[in-house]
């Protein structure tokens, strides 16, 4: 099991409140960093499994920035990105999928 420590990620942010830097830097470097993370947990599970194919869902992934900075690095380390497009990532796509199975067995 890998775990990923936010303690430092928190710190910076911090240091860069009492500093006074702009909100969209702060921004900026919190979304490059969360993007980074979730790229290297992709090449790390793809060393052990070798699975190239990502899908990004959940209400995160709504975030355009985030999605777009993970993507492009997913895409970039050699991976196939998979995203939403006919179905909300979020909430709406989880109850889409429920009335799906709901109405499965019916006749």
């Amino acid at each position: 099991m890998t775990i990923v420590k936010l303690a430092e990620l928190f710190s910076v942010i911090v240091d860069d409140v009492r500093k006074k830097t702009g909100v969209p830097a702060i921004s900026l470097k919190l979304h490059q960093t969360v993007a980074q993370i979730t790229i290297e947990m992709c090449r790390q599970i793809s060393q052990q499994t070798g699975i190239k194919q990502i899908a990004l869902s959940g209400g995160v992934f709504q975030n355009r920035l985030l999605l777009k900075l993970t993507s492009d690095g997913l895409q970039q380390a050699g991976f196939r990105v998979l995203t939403h497009h006919l179905v909300p990532c979020n909430d709406g796509g989880l109850s889409l999928g429920q009335a799906v199975v709901a109405n499965f067995g019916k006749e």
